[in-house]
């Protein structure tokens, strides 16, 4: 790890899975099992990528830059500062393997 892209995690998430349990009537339960903290940077994106013609949403989006850590995909959510995060999006770029982008929304 170069001592610019640790610098830069500054914030503490809990990183969270979905179970994949079902209830009485087969619903997907909604539970979530703790798999550990990380260091991140958090930073705010636009709503909806105006690039691509995305629709805009009213929930807040981040982007959240970490070290590479296998497990973590669309079923994650991060917990950060008393919001919940739901990854849409996990970017790994060659160039920077030791790290890892999520695009995350704000879970209301």
């Amino acid at each position: 790890m170069s001592g610019e892209f640790a610098g830069n995690l500054r914030e503490r998430v809990d990183i969270e899975t979905r179970l994949g349990d079902r209830d009485s009537l087969a619903g997907a339960s909604g539970k979530y099992r703790y798999d550990g903290q990380a260091w991140v940077a958090v930073s705010p994106l636009m709503p909806g990528d105006v690039s691509r013609a995305d629709a805009l949403s009213a929930l807040p989006r981040w982007q959240v830059t970490m070290r590479k850590r296998e497990g973590v995909g669309l079923s994650t959510r991060l917990a950060w500062r008393g919001k919940y995060l739901a990854v849409r999006a996990v970017l790994s770029d060659p160039v920077t393997p030791a790290q890892m982008r999520l695009t995350c929304e704000e879970v209301r």
